[in-house]
């Protein structure tokens, strides 16, 4: 959901759609979703404990509800979103970068997804490094 968005405000359930395919060996549906949530790659199987049935408006305690109102779920740009900065680093198993993403976001990700950013040559030029295994293995934290 976007950003910046009272979580009260936002709708707990969107639809109705159609069930294409029940599986009741795992309690799961696909359904048949419209194109704005597949170009966001939302998967279309849900466990049954995430869908409700539709119950249609009723005009007489909700006049001019427009049901074929689809929610605006934000911007959604195709493709890779844009890394603002790395912030810090952390060694668990494997080394993690905290990132900052262009739309606000902050998330923890592994090497493996930063190894090609103009972000991480920043980050290891500020920690005087060359190679991100000789990052400090210890974080102070101010």
């Amino acid at each position: 959901m976007p950003k910046g968005r009272a979580r009260s405000l936002i709708p707990k359930f969107i639809g109705p759609y159609k069930i294409l395919a029940a599986d009741p060996a795992t309690s799961s549906y696909k359904i048949e979703l419209p194109d704005e949530l597949e170009n966001r790659r939302v998967h279309p199987r849900f466990h049954a404990n995430l869908l409700r049935p539709h119950v249609p408006n009723d005009d007489a305690r909700f006049p001019n509800r427009n049901i074929e109102y689809f929610y605006d779920l934000g911007n959604y740009i195709e493709g890779e979103t844009l890394v603002e900065d790395l912030l810090d680093h952390m060694w668990t198993p494997r080394l993690m970068f905290q990132v900052k993403w262009a739309d606000g976001d902050i998330t923890w990700a592994p090497l493996s997804v930063c190894s090609k950013l103009v972000a991480l040559d920043r980050y290891l030029a500020l920690h005087n490094v060359s190679r991100p295994s000789d990052l400090p293995k210890a974080v102070r934290r101010r």
